[in-house]
């Protein structure tokens, strides 16, 4: 496998593999509104800190994506990922462990010093994460909170 900043000839291919991943179990998201749809996958592969890497296999197929940010932190550059998802036909396999692998090879070139990100405690992800070398931050908290209509 291997491991590359995602070509823009391969957008609708990881658009396809998104919706795939996680329209299914356990995310089951309702991505609806192709415009919606765009305009996200926009949001997270075009800004200037956008950090678009892809899991091509033997055969040079798409089979996964890591979409995120590098932002700077007092501690050095940290890479914030947004989406991590790979092949439902990949999953359980080693795959995703082997792209987290080689993220961390890319990153340590790169001179980023952590990869951040956040799950659910409910589905697999999080065990994999932490299969993984990730941690919960004892300290810290995701919040969030509605705006109202």
């Amino acid at each position: 496998m291997k491991v590359s900043i995602l070509k823009k000839c391969d957008v609708e291919e990881m658009k396809k593999l998104f919706l795939d991943v996680f329209s299914n179990e356990p995310w089951f998201d309702k991505w609806n509104n192709e415009k919606q749809l765009n305009a996200y996958m926009k949001d997270l592969t075009e800004n200037n800190n956008s950090l678009s890497l892809a899991l091509y296999d033997e055969k040079g197929e798409l089979v996964g994506c890591s979409l995120g940010y590098v932002f700077n932190w007092w501690e050095g550059r940290e890479y914030f990922i947004k989406e991590f998802f790979v092949s439902r036909k990949k999953q359980n396999q080693g795959a995703g462990s082997t792209f987290l692998t080689l993220i961390n090879n890319i990153l340590k070139a790169e001179e980023i010093k952590h990869i951040t990100l956040a799950t659910e405690k409910t589905v697999p992800a999080y065990h994999f994460y932490q299969k993984n070398g990730f941690s919960v931050l004892k300290d810290s908290v995701y919040l969030v909170k509605k705006v109202s209509e």
